[in-house]
């Protein structure tokens, strides 16, 4: 780096610092002053109220940085303007892309380490949080479920239920498909209900029909076809959210959804949005440096009102993409990186055209 933009480095970082500072405390005390009621309620003891707030850090830190890059860059060039120090910049013949190279580049740096903060430290701190939450809170989750439809192996057998009760591994009005590997039906058991007794499921008296090859049924009684070995995990009501799972783990559950022809598009889409999520900061870069040096008056609100603004117009077609993707208008990965690609093309533009 050269001497204007090492310069420029350094009025940026101590502005990023503060800033970072300032977001995290508005999220942590919007965080406290909504649960407050709830802790006051529950008998919850300051301690364990800090030990929450500390574990919602790393997420505060993570929604943060963002909006702190984006505050920082722009009002650092605000003030550059301001001072004239860009006009003389710009008036020895130095372009305005060479100048903020180092920030791009720290941009970047920043939003891969951004992606590892969050798979090794945020999510999990958060899921300890939730966890912690709940039992001091004392907020019972039932994995009890209704209405459930699940493939297994392979598609080759299907179990449909109209309860499952978790406490007692319970699977009530329980019918299992079981078909060939064409697809090809081969037998309907129907059983009241079956009981999981740790390595398969033990139904009550079944009724079985075979369907042979000429197309004859046969009627059964007692007698189940197939082994039902497909565990009490797949017939739980889903509470897993891919946002509270490392992406290794994100990945393997996606998996088995799509193993158990459980509906996953949502799912799928959130975990293509944690490899795009962090490049948030690259792009809110692009637009501060172009749009900081508009301002020559009231720098800090201009500044301020510039980041809030880019910030929520981002999340926004954000949000609108993962709902397109989520009723399946798009594809979860075109959910999850049509916003990335579109700020930054116009991010590109805005520099391109920027006073220099």
């Amino acid at each position: 780096m050269n001497t204007l933009q090492r310069y420029l480095v350094r009025q940026f970082l101590p502005v990023c610092v503060v800033s970072v500072l300032f977001f995290v405390l508005l999220l942590e005390l919007g965080d406290l002053f909504a649960n407050l009621w709830k802790y006051l309620a529950n008998d919850v003891s300051a301690r364990d109220i800090a030990r929450l707030l500390a574990l919602y850090l790393p997420k505060c830190v993570s929604f943060s940085m963002p909006l702190a890059v984006l505050f920082a860059s722009s009002y650092t060039m605000g003030s550059m303007h301001a001072n004239n120090e860009l006009t003389s910049v710009f008036s020895s013949g130095y372009p305005l892309y060479r100048l903020a190279a180092p920030l791009l580049a720290l941009g970047l740096a920043l939003s891969l380490g951004m992606f590892f903060f969050e798979d090794r430290v945020v999510i999990h701190t958060l899921g300890e949080k939730s966890e912690l939450s709940r039992k001091l809170l004392n907020q019972d989750q039932s994995l009890s479920n209704t209405n459930i439809v699940v493939l297994s192996q392979n598609g080759r057998m299907l179990y449909m239920a109209d309860y499952y009760q978790d406490t007692e591994r319970k699977l009530y009005a329980l019918t299992v498909v079981a078909r060939d590997d064409d697809g090809r039906l081969l037998s309907v058991s129907r059983t009241p209900s079956a009981v999981w007794n740790g390595s398969e499921w033990a139904p009550d008296e079944t009724d079985v029909y075979f369907v042979e090859r000429d197309g004859v049924v046969r009627h059964l009684k007692d007698r189940m076809p197939a082994r039902l070995d497909e565990p009490p995990d797949t017939f739980r009501r889903n509470t897993t959210s891919v946002d509270e799972l490392a992406v290794a783990d994100a990945k393997e559950y996606i998996r088995f959804m799509r193993r158990a022809g459980i509906p996953h598009t949502e799912q799928l889409s959130a975990y293509y949005r944690r490899f795009s999520f962090p490049l948030t900061i690259f792009i809110v870069l692009f637009f501060s440096i172009s749009l900081g040096g508009r301002f020559k008056k009231n720098i800090m609100l201009m500044s301020l009102l510039l980041s809030l603004s880019v910030a929520v117009v981002y999340y926004v077609v954000q949000m609108m993409a993962a709902i397109l993707a989520k009723w399946e208008y798009i594809s979860p990965l075109a959910g999850a990186w049509i916003p990335v690609v579109l700020f930054v093309g116009l991010g590109a533009v805005s520099m391109r055209y920027a006073r220099t």
